[in-house]
């Protein structure tokens, strides 16, 4: 039942990784919103900067639960 929660921790952190690293780049960003059919140009960045951060803390979260309890 570990390893379950160690690779949704692990696939949580790339996503976050992947969402933040589209939030500072705007070139890349473009280029995989192109296909989107729901486009708002003025808040882009800043949610994938929110949803990237979200991530990254929900996966160190179930890495490090019950480590410090």
């Amino acid at each position: 039942m570990a390893m379950w929660r160690y690779i949704l921790a692990s696939a949580l952190l790339v996503i976050g990784i992947v969402e933040i690293v589209l939030a500072l780049h705007p070139g890349l960003r473009e280029a995989v919103m192109q296909t989107s059919p729901l486009r708002v140009k003025g808040t882009e960045s800043s949610m994938f900067l929110i949803g990237g951060i979200s991530a990254l803390v929900t996966g160190l979260g179930i890495f490090f639960y019950g480590l410090f309890l």
